[in-house]
Order: structure tokens, then C-alpha cells, then sequence
């Protein structure tokens, strides 16, 4: 389960960024993962549960997963579709589509909680 690490390397740099800000807690968290990213969503937000348990400066944060449909481009005409990238171009019949989103895992937002309680 490849989450798992990914999941730690986030943290480590949530932890950096907390330590910068001076941070109490993390009251949230926000990820966008791409449909093609190999990253299972479901096994990410567990592996996120597991590593929450264990450190305080992440027992009260939600994690917001948000999901990155795949677009795709065709190298001959030009124009772009929103399913899958495997096959002829729907517009022109040539092979040729490139994956433009949907690959992304990108930490997107990250909310702390500093000492006087407010969230920044």
C-alpha cells in the first residue's frame, strides 16, 4: 500500500510548515487526487486515520479529499474530452490522446490552529 508513504511524506511536510507557523494543530487538510493518480482514495483516507491516531498535532484534523477528472487532448485536432484517454478521439477518429488532469495528488490547502485557538 503505497498510500501509506504518501500519506507520511504529506505529513512531514504539514509538520514543517506547522513548526514555520508556529501551529498547535491541523484542524483540516485538502487533497486533490487525480482519477488516474494510482492513488487509491479510500486507502489514502485510512492510512491518514492510522498516522492521525498516533500524533497530536493531527488528532482533530479532517481530511478533504477532492477528486481530479482525467482530460484529455488530442495531439491531431486539438480538442479535449472528459473520458477516458484510452482510444481514437471521439472528434476526429485519430490515436493520439494525451492525459492533460487526472494524474495530479497535490496538497492543496492545509488549516492550522494556533496557540490563542484561532485556525489559519
Amino acid at each position: 500500500m503505497h498510500e501509506a508513504s504518501l500519506v507520511l511524506a504529506m505529513c512531514e511536510e504539514i509538520v514543517r510548515l506547522a513548526e514555520q507557523e508556529g501551529a498547535k494543530g491541523v484542524s483540516s487538510i485538502t487533497v486533490r487526487i487525480g482519477e488516474f493518480s494510482g492513488v487509491e482514495k479510500e486507502a489514502f483516507r485510512f492510512a491518514f486515520e492510522v498516522y492521525q491516531k498516533g500524533d497530536p498535532l493531527f488528532e482533530k484534523a479532517e481530511l478533504r479529499i477532492e477528486t481530479v477528472l482525467a482530460k484529455s487532448r488530442c495531439r491531431h485536432c486539438g480538442r479535449e474530452i472528459t473520458s477516458s484517454p484510452f482510444g481514437p478521439c471521439p472528434f476526429c477518429g485519430q490515436w493520439g490522446l494525451e492525459l492533460v488532469t487526472g494524474e495530479e495528488l497535490d496538497l492543496v490547502r492545509v488549516e492550522f490552529i494556533l496557540e490563542g485557538g484561532e485556525d489559519v
